[in-house]
């Protein structure tokens, strides 16, 4: 039992985010099939951040890391407000899932933003924060700039369909996930087509 109690916790470690401390790809995944499988109502929230590629490559992957872990810590607060079921999980890079009731999908992603946008310009430069942007030299030298990072949450729920599979839900998730990025700075977008 012990030997058993070691595989288990080890396999749970495995998929555990150093960086963030949150579940990956491996539990998040699971997660969603089990709540498919019951038939319990659920909204998946894929969650990423706009323009964190200029941001690390301007400031370098040690302050890249901080607003990765900042990024989590806004959403674990958010998901901490909403039911003990709700979760939290970081599939990489700059890239997490909330699993959560679809009743509190508006008031978890208004939160995220709220938060997010309200912390982030802590970790510029003071001049690049007044500036509202970065400069950064492109491939061909010319200086381009990039806005502040924002948020982009894309929501499905099984509240006006029926989501067959994990992998249906994830796609719809990250569909509207671009549906949000469509927008400037911090926004989400919920999937409400009947299907």
């Amino acid at each position: 039992a012990r030997v058993k109690s070691v595989i288990r916790r080890s396999k749970l470690m495995r998929d555990i985010s150093p960086l963030t401390g949150l579940p990956g790809n491996f539990r998040a995944t699971a997660e969603i099939g089990r709540r498919i499988a019951a038939g319990t109502p659920l909204a998946i929230g894929h969650l990423d951040l706009d323009n964190f590629k200029a941001f690390n490559d301007h400031y370098g992957f040690l302050r890249g890391d901080q607003v990765i872990k900042f990024a989590a810590h806004v959403m674990i607060e958010a998901a901490a407000s909403c039911s003990p079921t709700t979760f939290a999980g970081h599939i990489g890079g700059d890239d997490f899932i909330a699993l959560l009731h679809p009743d509190e999908v508006e008031a978890f992603c208004r939160r995220v933003m709220t938060d997010f946008d309200a912390g982030i310009l802590d970790f510029y430069d003071p001049a690049d924060s007044l500036r509202g942007f970065i400069d950064i030299p492109d491939r061909n030298g010319e200086s381009r700039a990039f806005p502040i990072v924002s948020i982009s949450i894309g929501v499905a729920t099984n509240r006006t369909r029926v989501l067959g599979s994990q992998w249906e839900a994830s796609s719809l998730a990250a569909e509207m996930k671009e549906v949000a990025k469509g927008e400037l700075g911090s926004a989400y977008a919920v999937d409400r087509r009947v299907g």
